[in-house]
């Protein structure tokens, strides 16, 4: 086995360590290279920060821009939700007219069918009369000329002189002088009947011509009313068609209306309640002091021999008369129902009518109504219906001003009023006008009253009590 010299084994160790010098003074390089390489580190780091510091600016940016067109959303939405609503309330509206026309075009065919029927009944009864008419008349012709034949058989020979000169006494001539002018009197008389007989038939004539005109107008108007009614028809069917797509907007437009029905109820309600106790406690100070007024005079009565009783019973026949007589009763609201003033004067036509009615377009659902609704014209007045004093006035969310006037225990309601021209307190008469209804511009205008009476809390049904 050969040996390694000692030389060999130091110039081995010299070129490993060379080596390793080498190695770290490459690994080390220079301080310029430390320098860029701490600046190349420095600048990564910061490209990173900036990178990472627009990223989050974009973001943010995105998050604000986000927002915007979410909210313009929610607008255009919440916009077009409203003109939604608004359009479905305008033609619930206009079906509710459409559907107050239909009514009373089924009245008007109703009616003219009726009139017809009389007229017909009418023109029959008046045929029957012109040919017992005739009858007669033909039998009277008859009957005067079978007398004159049988009481003037030498008429055509002699004259009434001859008649009475030919007579054999003066008593006979007399007789005959007396025959002759009776003649001449029922002659006449029965002339005159014959003449009577014969305007009658021409009056009778005419009249039959009048009901057969007549006949065949209402015959024409029951014809295009027919026409208007069917064509009516057909449109609210298809309104109601076109509705019912809209369920849960009508369902949540309904939802939104009974509350505000409700609101006005129990406002209503309110009101009356505060006002019965107000009176109630006008009437007890008022008994008091007729108590007080009445005792003071029965101790002056105990003074001039009379007792209080007395007193009493000489005042009660005088109180009892006034508030019992006949003009007050027939001058009350009670005494005058189904004759009271319609709340509007003009044209008009009941769109919404009292109590519990069916939903125009959803199935199985029925509305609830404390009065009527009647459309007007633009710019109508609301008019007391009787006499009273204005109880309250105030505003309500969908009724906007609401007048109420009481008549005693009764109490008429106008709500939807635009402009009010009395105040609370006023005494109103009968007739007298207490503002204008609203016209609502998002509906064209369109003019609804909504009108009530109550007798205190108690609804009423109005077309009951007006005319």
């Amino acid at each position: 086995m050969p040996h390694s010299s000692p030389s060999g084994n130091l110039l081995k160790l010299c070129r490993s360590l060379a080596v390793l010098l080498l190695v770290a003074i490459i690994s080390a390089g220079s301080p310029a290279d430390a320098q860029t390489r701490r600046k190349n580190t420095k600048t990564t780091t910061t490209r990173k920060t900036a990178t990472k510091q627009k990223t989050a600016t974009r973001t943010l940016e995105s998050v604000r821009k986000d927002k915007s067109t979410t909210e313009k959303k929610i607008s255009e939405t919440a916009t077009r939700l409203n003109t939604n609503t608004k359009e479905l309330q305008r033609q619930i509206n206009r079906l509710n007219s459409l559907n107050g026309d239909i009514e009373a075009n089924r009245s008007k065919v109703r009616d003219l069918r009726s009139h017809i029927d009389s007229l017909g009944t009418a023109i029959s009864t008046t045929a029957d009369s012109i040919k017992i008419l005739e009858d007669d008349l033909e039998a009277m012709r008859l009957a005067y000329a079978k007398a004159l034949r049988e009481l003037q058989p030498h008429a055509a020979s002699t004259g009434e002189l001859s008649f009475i000169f030919s007579a054999k006494s003066f008593s006979e001539a007399y007789s005959r002088i007396r025959y002759l002018r009776r003649f001449s009197a029922w002659r006449e008389r029965r002339a005159e009947n014959i003449r009577r007989g014969i305007d009658r038939i021409a009056a009778q004539r005419a009249r039959l011509t009048s009901l057969r005109h007549s006949q065949d107008l209402a015959y024409r108007k029951a014809e295009e009313t027919q026409t208007t009614l069917s064509r009516q028809q057909a449109e609210s069917e298809k309104m109601v068609t076109s509705l019912r797509k809209e369920d849960s907007a009508l369902r949540a437009m309904l939802k939104e209306q009974k509350r505000k029905s409700a609101a006005l109820d129990r406002e209503l309600d309110r009101l009356i309640a505060a006002e019965q106790a107000r009176i109630a406690r006008e009437e007890a100070e008022r008994a008091r002091r007729e108590k007080e007024k009445n005792k003071a005079k029965g101790t002056k009565a105990s003074d001039t021999g009379r007792s209080a009783k007395d007193v009493a019973s000489a005042n009660a026949p005088t109180r009892t008369a006034a508030s019992t007589s006949a003009s007050a009763l027939t001058g009350s609201f009670e005494a005058n129902k189904g004759r009271l003033l319609f709340p509007v004067a003009g044209s008009y036509k009941i769109v919404r009518r009292f109590g519990r009615q069916p939903h125009p377009t959803l199935r199985h659902v029925e509305t609830e109504n404390s009065g009527i609704d009647i459309e007007v014209s633009p710019g109508t007045q609301a008019r007391s219906i009787f006499a009273g004093k204005v109880s309250a006035i105030f505003r309500q969310d969908g009724f906007n001003s609401i007048v109420m006037i009481r008549h005693g225990r009764y109490i008429s309601i106008y709500a939807n009023l635009s402009a009010v021209t009395v105040k609370q307190g006023d005494s109103v008469k009968a007739g007298q006008n207490i503002g204008t209804v609203f016209s609502d511009p998002d509906d064209s205008n369109r003019t609804t009253l909504h009108f009530e009476i109550r007798n205190e809390r108690q609804k009423l049904n109005p077309s009951q009590w007006v005319r």
